[in-house]
């Protein structure tokens, strides 16, 4: 058994930095190779696009954004894809599994969707969701931000500033027990890595172990002062999570609460605890 690995991943020519992983329950190299490669083929085999203007195809990133474990679920463990559409990030999902009885593991899947028109999933030419819109008052400029800087590098600075400025928690209603969420230090994925990029962006995720329970997407949009940074958060949990902005709470999703942009499945596939 292994107790750590890392991934090393290439998105569009962002290097990422490492995802580490640790604990008891670590699969093996072998079963840790086999399901990212189950993980990838699931994500391969759905088909996402704006239902409108132009029905426009996403294309999925070809390698997973973030490889995850979460033993304080049932040893729940998945991968992180996201979808884009001339390189701005549309869609992310996670694919995952958890044991189950009679050595099996239980198959799921959520979604988020950060795109301003409305957006169809399906899988063999049938739609499994469709995702509302996200609503402009739903973005948010981040409070006090400064202009959006030319250079590539020095945005990414930036990004990474702000996201430190935002914590989260889980829980906390309906008996739930709180706690506190962890950034990640590294983006999940990045836009706009060019200086004359018209549009720069990255996708942070607060997690529980390595499972993002919330992912904060970070842009820069145009304002009557130019271009500052604004936020728009996703929730990539069943639970309820609340977001703040240097101890003011900016946004807030309550379990059971609908959310349009979001879905999850549970039970779509049946696997052996250890794959062949």
């Amino acid at each position: 058994m292994i107790g750590f690995y890392r991934v090393f991943l290439i998105v569009l020519g962002c290097v990422l930095m490492p995802v580490s992983v640790d604990g008891d329950d670590a699969l093996e190299k072998e079963q840790i190779d086999k399901w990212s490669s189950y993980y990838l083929q699931q994500a391969k085999s759905y088909e996402l696009r704006l239902a409108y203007p132009g029905d426009e195809a996403l294309t999925l990133v070809p390698t997973p954004v973030l490889r995850w474990q979460n033993p304080l679920r049932s040893t729940t463990h998945g991968e992180c894809f996201v979808w884009t559409l001339d390189g701005r990030a549309l869609a992310v999902a996670s694919i995952f599994s958890y044991p189950i009885e009679n050595d099996q593991r239980r198959v799921a899947r959520a979604f988020n969707s950060f795109a301003d028109s409305p957006l169809v999933a399906g899988e063999d030419q049938q739609p499994f969701w469709q995702a509302a819109a996200v609503e402009k008052e739903e973005w948010q400029m981040v409070p006090g931000s400064p202009d959006v800087a030319s250079s590539a590098s020095r945005r990414l600075f930036q990004m990474r500033s702000l996201a430190r400025q935002f914590t989260a928690q889980l829980g906390g209603t309906d008996g739930e027990e709180q706690r506190m969420l962890r950034l990640m230090a590294a983006p999940l994925y990045r836009y706009g890595l060019h200086d004359e990029a018209e549009k720069d962006g990255a996708l942070f995720a607060f997690v529980m172990g390595t499972d993002p329970e919330i992912i904060l997407l970070l842009e820069s949009r145009e304002t009557d002062s130019g271009l500052k940074w604004f936020f728009l958060a996703g929730r990539h949990s069943y639970t309820t999570l609340v977001l703040r902005h240097q101890d003011r709470e900016v946004w807030r999703h309550t379990r059971g609460e609908n959310s349009p942009r979001y879905l999850s499945q549970h039970g779509i596939d049946l696997q052996p605890a250890v794959l062949e």
